[in-house]
């Protein structure tokens, strides 16, 4: 069964990205994309998981502002 789209954070996808960045305030930059995907990656390590929803990615990065431009 297919990941829904609206649940989960696709880490591919700059649009969505960048819809995580702008929703914090920081620039839709190439690296804080990069950071993002960085964070996430640490995050489902931490977890133990192969996908994040968007709330948990949230979570890190209002933990994580000062990592962000």
């Amino acid at each position: 069964m297919p990941l829904s789209d609206n649940k989960y954070v696709s880490f591919s996808e700059d649009h969505e990205l960048n819809y995580h960045l702008k929703k914090w305030g920081k620039k839709q930059s190439k690296a804080n994309r990069e950071q993002l995907v960085k964070l996430g990656t640490e995050l489902k390590k931490k977890l133990g998981a192969k996908h994040l929803q968007h709330t948990e990615i949230d979570a890190e990065i209002e933990k994580n502002l000062s990592s962000f431009e």
